[in-house]
């Protein structure tokens, strides 16, 4: 019985981190926030689909919707480069849903002992609303978690193993500080960005740490997921 359920948990970690699961599991949240900010006319945007879109104008690419292509396109050569398979098992797909969520409380829990991160608007700026709010969760989960985990990290180990000729574990410890490190300064950045506070600081450091370990032990959409299930919660119990 034991030998039985350690295998169905092991094909069910191998086969949840195939690229369809992950593209499954972010695409509710893909919709809520592209499609919430239409209909909403939202001013807001995350900053992380925001630096997306900046770079890419930098190349002549002018799109609300761009950093939509940018994640539709590395899910096409992520499929195509691991060849897997694109079926899709409904009830291990509801299980990531509450693997994700899992994760979530997890970090919430372990943050309760410390101060809560509570944004702070510029003065005089006009703060989103409760359904805008949730529509920003689902942004900042989807693209800060591409841009610090699936871009950044990955730049970083590549650079450190192959440029400073890092061994592999060295490398992965100073890649994955390096990231949380600059994902937490991401917040304190622009006219939006959070007024600096050494407690917020570590907090969003730790945060990165964990999104990055998450990232590589169970993938993109359940990093992604776990985030904006995350940010709902400390939106919902801390306002």
């Amino acid at each position: 019985m034991a030998n039985g359920v350690r295998s169905s948990l092991r094909k069910y970690l191998k086969e949840t981190r195939r690229p369809i699961y992950s593209a499954a599991l972010v695409l509710p949240f893909f919709l809520i926030y592209h499609v919430g900010s239409l209909f909403l006319k939202s001013t807001y945007i995350n900053g992380a689909d925001a630096l997306i879109i900046r770079l890419l104008s930098l190349l002549s690419v002018h799109s609300m919707f761009a950093s939509a292509l940018v994640l539709l396109a590395c899910f096409i050569v992520w499929q195509v480069r691991t060849r897997a398979s694109w079926n899709i098992n409904s009830r291990r797909l509801l299980l990531l849903f509450g693997e994700s969520l899992l994760f979530a409380v997890l970090l919430f829990t372990l943050f309760s002992y410390f101060p809560v991160l509570h944004s702070r608007a510029t003065a005089g700026a006009r703060t989103p609303g409760g359904i805008e709010k949730l529509v920003l969760f689902c942004g900042a989960g989807i693209y800060e978690e591409l841009v610090f985990r699936g871009f950044l990290l990955g730049l970083l180990l590549l650079a450190s193993t192959r440029l400073l000729r890092m061994k592999r574990t060295s490398a992965a410890l100073f890649s994955a500080l390096l990231a949380a490190l600059l994902f937490s300064v991401f917040h304190y950045v622009g006219p939006t960005g959070d007024r600096f506070a050494w407690g917020t600081f570590l907090q969003r450091t730790w945060g990165g740490l964990y999104f990055s370990a998450l990232f590589v032990t169970r993938g993109f959409g359940i990093t992604a997921a776990s985030h904006a299930f995350y940010d709902m919660l400390v939106g919902i119990l801390t306002s």
